[in-house]
């Protein structure tokens, strides 16, 4: 009886562990397409290439890339591989500012911890970490920030609330529509900026995993008060 409950245990974690995955890579893919990193026409990385990026078994790539087929995001052809075939719509048909992007974070993301600590697994964790190794190897100010995008949206995805998914991936093509910044430039990234924002995700990341709600919470609000202090001049 013992071992029976032993192999149910390990078929639902393989299972579940496929499921984060299957997100994670469809959710980097779209994310990428969005913003144009993609471009229509272009080809996306091998199935081995995703697998290896990911740490994901085959057949979690396989459903990421079926349920981008489906959608008319990408085609699959036999020996050549995965292109992309539409950019999704914008997902707003208003402009919004910088400030109300932020101040519509502020209103949610300290909110979520909770939700992270009681449903996150170690597989959210680990696609958190790989973001801020994305943000740690970033070429330039657009990969910067879809790493920075992806990393939130992972933390997001760890609540299992799909209300609040959709709601933070309409936040950020909001940003995009923005275009504040350094939209598309390739300069590099100074090195303070690049350790100033790594350090501050590090220890939202590491307060979530740990399970401590209130620094989690405290170390997200005070993130997003620092970016909106910076572009007030504060």
């Amino acid at each position: 009886m013992l071992l029976e409950s032993s192999t149910a245990s390990g078929h639902t974690n393989i299972r579940q562990k496929a499921a984060a995955d299957r997100d994670a890579i469809y959710g980097s893919i779209m994310t990428r397409i969005r913003s144009g990193y993609f471009a229509v026409g272009s080809k996306l990385p091998t199935e081995r290439e995703l697998c290896d990026t990911f740490g994901a078994a085959r057949n979690a790539v396989r459903q990421a890339l079926d349920a981008l087929e489906r959608e008319g995001v990408v085609s699959r052809e036999v020996g050549r591989g995965t292109f992309v075939t539409h950019g999704p719509a914008a997902a707003l048909g208003v402009t919004v500012s910088l400030e109300e992007i932020l101040e519509v974070r502020l209103l949610i993301e300290p909110q979520i911890p909770r939700l992270v600590v009681n449903r996150g697994s170690e597989q959210d964790f680990a696609a958190m970490e790989r973001c801020l190794e994305g943000i740690r190897n970033a070429r330039d100010w657009t990969e910067y920030k879809e790493w920075k995008y992806e990393l939130h949206l992972n933390i997001m995805r760890a609540t299992r609330n799909r209300l609040l998914v959709q709601i933070f991936e309409t936040i950020i093509q909001a940003r995009r529509q923005e275009q504040w910044g350094r939209s598309g430039d390739t300069s590099p990234i100074p090195d303070d900026a690049r350790a100033d924002t790594i350090k501050a995700n590090r220890k939202i990341v590491e307060a979530l995993r740990a399970g401590d709600v209130d620094v989690a919470s405290e170390a997200i609000r005070r993130y997003l008060n620092e970016i909106l202090a910076s572009f007030h001049g504060v």
